[in-house]
C-alpha cells in the first residue's frame, strides 16, 4: 500500500529540526530565542539570517529569502522539492520505497549514496587489503597517523583497470550511476564495458561542508608504473555533485575549530590540511588547486569571519595574492596573508618543527592589501621614480577590477596608498577613474565587432587548446584565470570567449557553455564555442591538459623576455637587463616545477 504523500512529507519535516539542518551547512550562534548566521544566498556582510526553532522557519532580513526546512535545502543544494524531500528523508532514516511519487533520473541523494559507498570501499581496501601495502608505506613515510587517515576517510584504488567495476557488480551498484558521478567510464566503442578512472592512487575523499563525499582526489604512488606518464594528482571530473571551483577540502572537519578561532586558514594541498589537523590546528582547509573565487568566499564566510591565505616565502605573492586581492576588493571579507619560512610548505614545517611556528605564522598574518602594498613598494622603491609609478599602477589596476561605487573600504585603500607613497588622494582617484574607463572601453571595443575580428588571423594552437579544455571542464576556469591574462590571447574571438568565462567565474557563476548566451550576443562565436567544447570533451584528463597549455604560455613569455633581454643588452641597459634575467629565471623555474 502506497504511503500518503502529505502525511509522509509532514513526518520528514518533523524529523528534521531546522536549526540542526541549517547548522549543518553554515555556522549559527544563539541570539535570544532564535539563531543567527551569515546568509548563504547573497554576499552577506553581517549575520542577516534568522532561524527560528519555534516556528521551524528561516528568514534573511537582507535578501528576503525565507521558508521551511524544505525551502532551505532546495535553495542551498540547488535541487527540486522532490530531491530536497528525499535528501531530508535519508537524513532522518525514513524510507521512501512505497512513496507514490518518484524522481525521474538519478537523484542527488542516490549519487551521494554511491559516493559514500565508493569511499567506504576505497578505505576498506587501504586498511585491509594486501594490494594497498605500498600505499600504507607511502602514507607512513609522509608521517600521517592512522587516526588522521581514518578521520579524513583516506583510501586506495588498486592498479587494476576494473577493481571498482567488479566491486560494483558484487554489490549490485548501478554502473550508469557510477559513471554519472565520475568514478568509472565507458571503454572505447567495440570493446564494451567500463574501466576505473582512479588506479594505483591514494584516494582523498572530497566532502562538502555537511560531510558528504562529493568527489575524490587521487595521488599516484611514486613507484607506480604509471607515475611517469600520469598526473601526480588527479581529481574527479565535473559532475552534478562536484565542481573543483566550488569545494574546500577539509571544510567539514574545520567548521567547529574555525568558528571557535574566528578564523579559517587556506593552504594549497591535501597533505597540508591533514598534517595541520593532525597537530590540532584544525581551522585549516584547501582549495582544489584553483584560485580563490567568489563561491569559495561564500563558503568561507559561513565558517569564520576572518580568512588567512598561507603561502611559503617563494610562492607568496604573485598570482595567488593578486587573485585574492580582487576577491578582497569585491567582497566584504577580512582577508589576511601568512608567510611561512622559505622553502617550507605547511606539511614540511609541521613535521620538522611542530605546530608552534605554523600557529605563529597564522597569528602574525597581515591583511592582504597591506601585504600587496608592502611587496610592490619594496620592488618599486628600488626602481626610482619609474619603479614607484609602476607600483602605484599595480595597486590601482587591482582596485579598478572591483565595484565602481565609492565604498568605505575603497576610500580606506586609496587613502593608504596615498599615505604610503606620499601622493595626493585626488591624483589617485583621477588615475583610478581613467583605468576603469579604459577597462570598459576595451570590453566595449571587443564586443562591438567580434565577427570581423574573428577573421583577423588563425589562432595559435595552445590558445585553441585552452578554450577547448575550459569549455569542457568549467571547474578549471578559476585556475586558468589565476595564471593566464586576457591580453596573452592574441586571437580576438578566443579572447572574447575567455573574457566571458573569466567574468562568469569572477561573479561566482558557473563558467560554462550554458551561461555564455547571456553574455555573448554572437551566434557565430557561440557555435565555435560548442565545437571547442565537443573537442575538449575528448580530453581524458582536463587538469593535465591545462597544465600543458599553461606551460606553453610560460614558454611564450620566456621567448618575449629573452628578446627584450637581447635588446637591452645591445642597448647596454644593464639595470633593466638584470631585472629581465631574474624574470627569466622565475619563468624557467615555473616550467620545471610540476604543479599539483
Amino acid at each position: 500500500m502506497k504511503q500518503d504523500w502529505a502525511a509522509l512529507t509532514q513526518q520528514i519535516k518533523e524529523a528534521n529540526d531546522i536549526v540542526a539542518v541549517v547548522g549543518g551547512y553554515i555556522s549559527l550562534r544563539p541570539a535570544g530565542p532564535t539563531f543567527k548566521g551569515l546568509c548563504p544566498f547573497h554576499d552577506d556582510k553581517h549575520p542577516s539570517l534568522d532561524v527560528d526553532p519555534r516556528r521551524q522557519r528561516y528568514k534573511c532580513w537582507a535578501c528576503s529569502k525565507s521558508g521551511d526546512v524544505f525551502n532551505f535545502v532546495q535553495e542551498f543544494e540547488h535541487v527540486s522539492f522532490i530531491e530536497a524531500r528525499e535528501l531530508l528523508a535519508r537524513r532522518a532514516g525514513i524510507s521512501l520505497e512505497n512513496s507514490s511519487r518518484k524522481l525521474q533520473g538519478p537523484s542527488r541523494a542516490s549519487m551521494l549514496d554511491v559516493m559514500r559507498w565508493a569511499a567506504e570501499r576505497f578505505q576498506h581496501c587501504l586498511l585491509e587489503s594486501d594490494l594497498a601495502e605500498p600505499a600504507r608505506i607511502y602514507l607512513g613515510e609522509r608521517k600521517l597517523a592512522g587516526e588522521t587517515v581514518r578521520r579524513f576517510g583516506l583510501g586506495f584504488a588498486p592498479a587494476s583497470w576494473d577493481w571498482l567495476v567488479q566491486q560494483a557488480a558484487s554489490a549490485k551498484m548501478s554502473t550508469e550511476l557510477l559513471e554519472t558521478v565520475g568514478l568509472i567510464a565507458k571503454r572505447d566503442q567495440g570493446r564494451g564495458g567500463y574501466y576505473d578512472r582512479f588506479r594505483d592512487r591514494v584516494m582523498f575523499p572530497i566532502r562538502d561542508v555537511a560531510g558528504r563525499t562529493v568527489g575524490f582526489g587521487g595521488r599516484i604512488l611514486p613507484n607506480s608504473p604509471d607515475a611517469e606518464r600520469s598526473p601526480k594528482y588527479y581529481n574527479s571530473a565535473e559532475t552534478p555533485l562536484f565542481s573543483k571551483s566550488d569545494q574546500l577540502y577539509g571544510a567539514d572537519l574545520a567548521r567547529t575549530a574555525a568558528t571557535k578561532a574566528g578564523c579559517v586558514a587556506i593552504v594549497e594541498g591535501y597533505t597540508d590540511v591533514l598534517m595541520a589537523h593532525q597537530y590540532d590546528i584544525a581551522n585549516v582547509v584547501a582549495t582544489m588547486g584553483t584560485a580563490l573565487n567568489a563561491r569559495h568566499v561564500q563558503k568561507l564566510k559561513g565558517l569564520a569571519p576572518r580568512v588567512v591565505l598561507v603561502f611559503d616565502a617563494d610562492a607568496g605573492g604573485e598570482t595567488g595574492v593578486d587573485r585574492a586581492m580582487e576577491v578582497f576588493v569585491s567582497h566584504d571579507v577580512d582577508l589576511g596573508v601568512a608567510t611561512l619560512p622559505e622553502g617550507l610548505d605547511p606539511c614540511d614545517l609541521l613535521v620538522a618543527q611542530g605546530p608552534e611556528p605554523f600557529q605563529k605564522a597564522l597569528d602574525a598574518a597581515i591583511d592582504v592589501f597591506e601585504f600587496k602594498l608592502q611587496r610592490v613598494w619594496a620592488t618599486g622603491a628600488q626602481g626610482g621614480v619609474e619603479g614607484q609609478r609602476r607600483a602605484v599602477e599595480q595597486m590601482l589596476e587591482i582596485l579598478a577590477r572591483g565595484p565602481e561605487e565609492r565604498s568605505v573600504k575603497l576610500e580606506l585603500m586609496v587613502n593608504r596608498i596615498a599615505h604610503r607613497l606620499n601622493l595626493k588622494e585626488e591624483t589617485l582617484w583621477s588615475r583610478l577613474k581613467e583605468l576603469r574607463a579604459s577597462r570598459r572601453g576595451s570590453a566595449d571595443r571587443t564586443e562591438a565587432k567580434p565577427q570581423e575580428e574573428e577573421r583577423s588571423a588563425p589562432a595559435a594552437r595552445h590558445e585553441v587548446l585552452l578554450l577547448e579544455v575550459l569549455l569542457a571542464y568549467p571547474g578549471l576556469v578559476g585556475r586558468a584565470r589565476a595564471e593566464i591574462k586576457l591580453d596573452e590571447i592574441e586571437h580576438p574571438g578566443l579572447r572574447l570567449l575567455l573574457d566571458c568565462l573569466y567574468r562568469l567565474e569572477a561573479e561566482g557563476k558557473q563558467a560554462d557553455l550554458d551561461h555564455l548566451p547571456g553574455r555573448l550576443d554572437n551566434e557565430r562565436l557561440l557555435t565555435t564555442a560548442r565545437k571547442l567544447r565537443e573537442r575538449g570533451l575528448e580530453v581524458a584528463d582536463g587538469p593535465a591538459e591545462l597544465r600543458g597549455v599553461m606551460a606553453r604560455f610560460v614558454e611564450r613569455r620566456m621567448a618575449s623576455v629573452r628578446q627584450a633581454l637581447k635588446e637591452r643588452l645591445e642597448a647596454r641597459d644593464m639595470a633593466t637587463a638584470a631585472e629581465l634575467q631574474e624574470r627569466l629565471k622565475e619563468l624557467s623555474k615555473r616550467v620545471s616545477d610540476e604543479p599539483m
